[in-house]
């Protein structure tokens, strides 16, 4: 071994980490930075899933509270006001021309979140669920058949 060379591989390692450190921090930032962004070009999807889960919360909370004391009915209520605010989320879409992205899944998503809350309610799956489907396809058929702007 040549004396000194453990010195030398100890500087490289430690400029090897560094470097990695620093590569690791732009990762950050990036990801900081990207957030920001997609909250910018995006702003009514974030809110609309910070809504959803202040809504889990709630329904959660009147749950714990014994106000709805069946739980597949708590669920069922979450599912209904999780529909709404995915059905509201697509007609502010199509209501405000800065906010104007496609809205079919989310139509597709909001009819399949307010057929599972009534299949929970009223526990009747083999009429509700076909319901459902029927909506889907409806749903997809008018995203095709009505002409974009």
């Amino acid at each position: 071994m040549v004396p000194g060379q453990n010195d030398q591989n100890r500087d490289q390692n430690r400029r090897g980490g560094e470097k990695q450190d620093e590569k690791e921090q732009e990762k950050k930032q990036e990801k900081g930075r990207n957030l920001d962004e997609k909250y910018r070009h995006n702003p009514l999807g974030f809110i609309s899933w910070a809504v959803l889960i202040i809504w889990l919360g709630v329904t959660l909370l009147l749950q714990n509270a014994d106000v709805i004391s069946d739980s597949d009915r708590g669920w069922a209520v979450f599912a209904w006001g999780g529909g709404v605010i995915i059905l509201a989320e697509a007609l502010l879409r199509l209501v405000v021309p800065k906010w104007r992205r496609p809205v079919v899944g989310s139509f597709i998503w909001g009819a399949i979140w307010l057929g599972v809350g009534f299949g929970l309610w009223y526990g009747k799956w083999e009429v509700i669920g076909p319901i459902v489907i029927i909506a889907v396809g409806v749903a997809v058929l008018a995203g095709r058949l009505v002409p974009r702007r």
